[in-house]
């Protein structure tokens, strides 16, 4: 990747640069260099648009402009500022994200530094383009971080409206029972080809008859009701099955362990215990 190569992967898509040599001479600014005018005048502005069209070359006189390292963090209040919500997945596609992976525009723009960084620390013109790899590797090392904090989906929510019963079930052995949960769809994402997976069906005495319930396409503010049949086979004592919500592809979207959904069950012998009144 070189100048040209970064550059227009990204001037059309930000907010408030007016042309080609407006966002040069914004983004050496941002980054610490002050080889060209912020805001050139028009007509003034010629070598940085050749720059932006590639038909000029970033000069080292131009690299060694830039404070080493460059200004991180001026730079990255650039990006937050210029790339708005609505333009931020097609700029990730042009640096080669996947549509489904997951959207963390901070993350993102700390990738496009790093990248701008090479390419003006670097003596050669071309140099790895590595937004891709630096974004997985950052998401990946944040996955930790924000596991007990944000959705798959921003703006996705959950909230349990009901259940029935509304506490605990209390049942004999081998006694067939159902839970039925009553949840909106409380976030601004709609769901569709999602279900809902028992991730402790290995572990847990009371045994759901499947393991996963499919959920219907679920828009904003709209409630669903989901039922789970269950047999508590025979060993006495008080379990839990616990339900967390997945995409199409089996990713987990709500991390947040106040999301799951739960079916508690307390097993007894019944005959046992009548026989010994």
């Amino acid at each position: 990747m070189n100048f040209s190569d970064y550059s227009r992967r990204l001037h059309p898509h930000l907010s408030g640069i007016n042309n080609q040599g407006h966002f040069v001479g914004a983004l050496f600014h941002a980054a610490g260099s002050n080889f060209f005018p912020e805001r050139p005048a028009y007509g003034t502005d010629s070598y940085q648009r050749k720059l932006f069209g590639g038909t000029k070359p970033l000069t080292q006189e131009m690299k060694d402009s830039f404070p080493k390292p460059i200004d991180t963090e001026k730079l990255n209040t650039f990006f937050k500022m210029r790339i708005g919500e609505s333009s931020l997945s097609q700029i990730m596609s042009n640096f080669g994200i996947p549509n489904e992976e997951i959207k963390n525009k901070d993350l993102f723009i700390l990738a496009l530094c790093s990248q701008f960084q090479r390419i003006v620390s670097n003596a050669a013109n071309d140099v790895d383009d590595v937004v891709l790899f630096e974004y997985i590797k950052l998401l990946r090392k944040s996955e930790a971080d924000f596991a007990n904090i944000f959705p798959l989906y921003p703006g996705d929510d959950i909230l349990l409206v009901s259940e029935l019963p509304a506490q605990y079930h209390v049942v004999g052995f081998y006694e067939a029972f159902e839970h039925t949960w009553e949840v909106k769809n409380n976030g601004t994402v709609t769901w569709e080809g999602r279900q809902l997976e028992c991730i402790n069906q290995a572990a847990t005495r009371i045994k759901a008859l499947n393991t996963t319930i499919a959920i219907p396409k679920t828009k904003p503010g709209d409630n669903i009701r989901l039922t789970v049949q269950y047999n508590a086979r025979g060993f006495e004592g008080e379990f839990e099955s616990i339900w967390k919500m997945k995409d199409h592809i089996g990713r987990l979207c709500f991390p947040d362990e106040s999301k799951v959904l739960k079916v508690v069950a307390i097993v007894a012998n019944v005959n046992s215990t009548q026989s010994e009144v």
